[in-house]
C-alpha cells in the first residue's frame, strides 16, 4: 500500500473541500444574504456563521498539514498551509473578537478596516488553497 499516494489524496481531498466551503460561503453564502435580508439581519446571521466557517476550514487545513508530511509533496504545500492555518487562526481568534468590539461600540469606520483586512485574509484563503490544489494535480511525483 502507497501510504505517500492516499496521504496526497487525502490533502487534495481536505484541500478542495476548504476551498469549495470558502468560495461557496464567500461568494454565493454572504452576498445572498446581504441581498434578500435588511443589512442588520444580514450581519447577525453572518456573525454567527463565521466562527464555525473560520473554525471548519482551520481544522481542515490542519489535518492537510498532517497528511502533507506523509505525502512527499514538498516544502511548497507546507508552506501555502502554515499560511492558510496562520491565516484562519487569526480570522477566528483576533479579527473575529475585534470586529464585535468595533461594532458593539458603535465604531463604523474601525469595523470597516477590520471587515476590509478580514475580507482580504479571506480571499487570501480561498486562493492559497486553490494553489495547493492545482500544485497537487499538476505537479508530478
Amino acid at each position: 500500500m502507497d501510504w505517500s499516494l492516499i496521504a496526497q489524496k487525502i490533502v487534495l481531498s481536505f484541500m478542495t473541500a476548504t476551498f469549495a466551503i470558502g468560495a461557496f460561503f464567500s461568494f454565493f453564502v454572504a452576498p445572498t444574504l446581504f441581498k434578500t435580508l435588511p443589512k442588520s439581519e444580514a450581519g447577525k446571521v453572518v456573525e454567527k456563521i463565521f466562527p464555525i466557517y473560520f473554525a471548519l476550514c482551520l481544522g481542515l487545513d490542519a489535518l492537510s498539514l498532517l497528511a502533507v508530511f506523509k505525502a512527499n509533496v514538498g516544502f511548497i504545500l507546507i508552506l501555502i498551509l502554515i499560511l492558510t492555518i496562520t491565516l484562519n487562526a487569526v480570522q477566528l481568534y483576533v479579527i473575529l473578537p475585534e470586529s464585535r468590539e468595533k461594532k458593539r461600540s458603535g465604531d463604523r469606520e474601525g469595523f470597516k478596516r477590520v471587515h476590509t483586512i478580514s475580507v482580504f485574509m479571506n480571499l487570501t484563503v480561498v486562493v492559497l488553497n486553490l494553489l495547493g490544489i492545482l500544485y497537487l494535480i499538476f505537479k508530478p511525483f
